[in-house]
């Protein structure tokens, strides 16, 4: 389908805007409106809190994005919801599923971990896993984002070790945390002190273990810049974790009333889309 090169650009996108809703206008009510080609493939899933409104706004849209959208549109199929959030939800899986070529959000698969924690003799060992596993008592998560929560982990793994063992370079960590994949396991020592601050951090209620981990950093005298560097770097991944993982988490999980202590992988991307719109 082509434009008509003899007509007013935006009298011939609100023609084909008028012809691919019908003769019936939308409803002023929440829903989630559907585009197709002449193919009838699916060109973009939207929501709105106002299905007419927004749908008839194609009319006269100047978005370079939508208008080469219209370009190719034929067909546009909307569902009535009863709630703004419910119309959120329903675009999310709607997208998530069919992946159409114009949405750029939610499309992207993405990879969810658990950090959980147990006791082992003297030690807390630490775990990386995609599911909840049986044999750990605390269990945090879940956490969107494999680079991100990967990372984190590891800087947080990085700066505990410097607790008990203040290396003067970061070329004496275990080689286990050298490596540029972090370790799905990981044994450290800590005392009961520490150990809260872990929990309290990877819970996402208070980031006060990442600032007695910078205290401890900046009391120690490095062998070279490069290992101030790196560790100035850990330091800044491990608060761009809390941030984006457990404390958007427990934001999420105080402002929506979620009673659960743990937020599943099916239900993270719903929640985060709902938390956008408050």
């Amino acid at each position: 389908m082509t434009l008509d090169l003899f007509e007013p650009a935006a009298l011939t996108q609100k023609q084909r805007v008028n012809s691919a809703m019908g003769e019936e206008l939308p409803p002023h009510h929440p829903g989630v409106y559907t585009m197709y080609d002449r193919h009838d493939q699916v060109l973009y899933i939207g929501k709105t809190k106002d299905l007419q409104q927004r749908i008839t706004s194609y009319r006269y849209t100047k978005s370079k994005k939508s208008q080469r959208m219209i370009a190719h549109l034929e067909r546009i199929s909307y569902e009535v919801c009863n709630t703004e959030t419910d119309a959120i939800l329903l675009e999310n899986l709607l997208i998530r599923s069919l992946r159409p070529p114009f949405n750029h959000a939610n499309k992207k698969p993405e990879t969810y971990y658990y950090i959980s924690t147990a006791r082992r003799g003297n030690h807390r060992e630490f775990r990386l896993s995609m599911r909840v596993p049986e044999d750990y008592p605390n269990v945090y998560g879940c956490f969107k984002g494999h680079l991100k929560t990967r990372k984190g982990l590891g800087a947080m793994l990085k700066l505990l070790y410097l607790l008990n063992r203040p290396v003067k370079s970061a070329a004496y960590l275990p080689n286990q945390l050298l490596n540029r994949i972090t370790p799905q396991k990981f044994k450290l020592r800590l005392d009961t002190q520490t150990g809260v601050l872990v929990d309290n951090f990877l819970r996402g209620s208070s980031g006060l273990l990442a600032d007695e981990l910078e205290a401890h950093v900046m009391d120690i005298k490095f062998k070279d810049r490069f290992t101030e560097n790196y560790f100035d770097n850990e330091l800044e991944q491990l608060r761009m974790f809390y941030t984006l993982g457990p404390n958007r988490n427990f934001r999420m999980k105080k402002e929506l009333g979620l009673e659960s202590v743990l937020i599943n992988q099916d239900e993270i991307d719903d929640l985060m889309a709902v938390m956008k719109r408050k």
